[in-house]
């Protein structure tokens, strides 16, 4: 059975979920993966959306820039990112979503690792087929754990995540933004895909009043669907937040 067993200078490619949180979370998964593997390029599946985050995630060597349509299977847009994905000659794939189809385009490129979790009924489109996904407790567990060999114990500690800006790029965007170069800042972002995943605001109302005590600025990022969000926790840590909401 396949575990991570491709020549030692194959690329990985790893195909994440989507969404902001879980693409950057995405970057334990290429830590742990350049410390098992450091001669192996690591490369991220990506839409439009999440690309820009890759120019920050070190350990990445490239994103491979794909939009696929969410609610239909679109199969001519798979065999085109199939034909993108078997030019880079990928020994392995992670896939983290349980969907059958974000299994396809790696199945159709011939990929010969290709290490997920069953999801969907996803035998054929994975070569090894890892089980007992919703036993672990939280994403990164399920995501981590398909870069280690199968049944290997989860550490107690994953790689954190860290995206690394540029100094001379994180300066000019404070003075875009009209921040002091030296205040301290500490960005909020309470928007997620539905209310069922979103953290509690009272529970942001209460961090943003205690780190305001503590003289942080607080920056409220996201789209605009955020902006009540932004000011509802304004209102309780007052003229130290920050409402950097919008297109």
């Amino acid at each position: 059975m396949s575990t991570l067993s491709q020549a030692a200078d194959s690329p990985i490619l790893i195909v994440p979920y989507m969404w902001i949180g879980d693409f950057v979370r995405c970057h334990s998964v290429v830590k742990l993966l350049k410390a098992r593997f450091p001669a192996r390029p690591v490369d991220l599946l990506a839409t439009h959306l999440c690309a820009p985050l890759l120019d920050y995630m070190p350990g990445v060597r490239q994103g491979i820039v794909w939009d696929l349509p969410r609610g239909r299977l679109a199969v001519a847009r798979h065999h085109a990112l199939a034909r993108r994905l078997r030019a880079e000659h990928y020994g392995t794939a992670l896939i983290m979503p349980r969907t059958w189809k974000s299994a396809l385009a790696p199945f159709l490129a011939g990929i010969p690792e290709r290490i997920g979790f069953f999801g969907e009924l996803r035998f054929g489109l994975l070569s090894d087929v890892r089980w007992g996904e919703r036993a672990l407790p939280r994403m990164v567990d399920r995501c981590a754990s398909l870069a280690l060999p199968r049944g290997a114990p989860l550490p107690s500690q994953w790689p954190e995540p860290k995206l690394v800006v540029p100094d001379a790029e994180l300066a000019d965007w404070r003075r875009r933004s009209g921040f002091l170069p030296t205040e301290a800042l500490v960005a909020l972002a309470p928007g997620a895909v539905g209310p069922s995943k979103r953290w509690p605001m009272a529970s942001y109302a209460i961090l943003a009043r205690r780190l305001a005590e503590q003289g942080f600025t607080l920056a409220v990022v996201g789209g605009p669907d955020e902006k009540p969000l932004a000011a509802e926790i304004a209102a309780s840590a007052g003229d130290k937040v920050r409402d950097l909401t919008g297109p």
